[in-house]
């Protein structure tokens, strides 16, 4: 006999599975119920109808088997009404030869799992309950997993829903807060407070756009995202990224040492996407890097169309364990207790959005990004994108 399988690991609650077996000999249900009962529940059923009673009723029912040639009612149209009543329970046919045309019709309607031909051998029987009774477990999982879906499905519309209004309404403030304040200075203003005004409103319209992208990306789970490509001077855009960020830098007492190779001249791609990389890129490097630190970027041509951005730091470092999900949504490998949301301030993290996005972009661009780090020594982050794009209105489909 097969004694091998566990019953209590598909069991409810860590009970035994319960059996509901239909046969109107006695003596062929008592020789069913004396075989299993140390591993199953065991339910004795006579009749169809009776059995539809229980079907009908509370009683956790893991497998139903019935046989064919029963006054009254066969065991198909029982099997039959046991996927209307019991759709999770596996149904199984104890059959003759001589009924192997119910059997076909069964199978080919979804009735029955599968037959038993009678007569039976033990262990021929044992190990067809077991395998009924892991079908039957795999289609509970599937089924709880399926209500865990639509229930985060739910979450994720209250989420895009909510999240919407919090993060666009303060920033409109912020906007039309910035025109305003432009607008009432006028010629008052100094050009260093020009400078800042036109910082914030340029940081503000850039998040603004992030926004839209995120929100668009949790709202769908495959979203086509569009390459804006333009002829773009690449020296030019790291200066300007690293003057956003030249008050964070400056608050670290931070070095930046910046080569960038003669002749880098232009290159087509999208500006902003590629700002956005450089920003999480020399923005991690700020923040785990140590005061007074020093952090190296260096921008140069691979052959003839390519080029490639290198942002060096001194900082923590990375650990083997965190490496393999770097690029995961969501993923920090952090002390929730050093969450922070936009400084700049010594291995404060974030959300876990940042490198995702870059390894994104990259993408998009058809690039690639490597990463270098040992923890405690620092980190290398290395990107390469093509020079030019094959179309400007390239599209790539982003999974997540």
């Amino acid at each position: 006999m097969i004694r091998t399988f566990d019953p209590g690991r598909h069991g409810m609650n860590g009970t035994r599975p319960t059996l509901l077996v239909v046969d109107d000999e006695s003596e062929v249900l008592q020789s069913v119920y004396d075989l299993l009962r140390l591993d199953y529940h065991v339910i004795k059923c006579e009749r169809g109808a009776e059995a539809l009673e229980i079907l009908a009723s509370d009683q956790p029912i893991h497998v139903v088997m019935s046989d064919q040639r029963m006054p009254g009612m066969s065991g198909v149209e029982v099997l039959k009404h046991a996927r209307r009543l019991r759709p999770e329970a596996t149904r199984l046919l104890f059959t003759a030869y001589a009924d192997v045309k119910a059997v076909i019709d069964a199978v080919n309607e979804g009735n029955i799992f599968q037959y038993i031909h009678k007569p039976w051998a033990a262990d021929e029987l044992q190990a067809v309950v077991r395998k009924a009774v892991e079908q039957h477990a795999l289609v509970t999982e599937l089924k709880e997993t399926n209500q865990r879906l639509l229930d985060a499905n739910r979450l994720k519309g209250a989420f895009i829903e909510v999240a919407s209004h919090e993060l666009n309404t303060p920033l409109m403030v912020i906007l039309g807060t910035v025109d305003l304040w432009k607008l009432t200075m006028g010629p008052n203003a100094s050009p260093e407070e020009k400078k800042y005004l036109e910082r914030i409103q340029k940081a503000s319209r850039r998040l603004e756009s992030t926004v839209s992208r995120m929100l668009k990306l949790i709202e769908s789970k495959e979203l086509d995202l569009r390459l804006d490509v333009q002829r773009t001077n690449v020296e030019e855009l790291i200066h300007e990224v690293l003057e956003d960020l030249d008050d964070f830098i400056k608050a670290r007492r931070q070095t930046v040492q910046l080569e960038v190779s003669p002749g880098l001249g232009w290159a087509e791609f999208d500006p902003v996407k590629v700002a956005d990389i450089l920003v999480n890129l020399i923005g991690n490097a700020i923040k785990f890097t140590p005061d007074g630190g020093t952090i190296r970027i260096d921008a140069h041509a691979a052959g003839s169309d390519e080029i490639v951005f290198r942002v060096a730091d001194e900082g923590v470092g990375i650990s083997p364990a965190d490496r393999k999900h770097l690029f995961e949504p969501f993923f920090t490998g952090f002390d929730t207790m050093h969450h922070s949301s936009g400084d700049y301030q010594f291995c404060k993290k974030g959300i876990g959005l940042g490198l995702c996005l870059v390894k994104t972009f990259v993408a998009l661009h058809s690039g690639r990004v490597d990463v270098t780090t040992e923890a405690g020594r620092g980190t290398v982050f290395e990107v390469s994108l093509p020079r030019h794009q094959h179309s400007a209105g390239c599209m790539s489909a982003i999974a997540v």
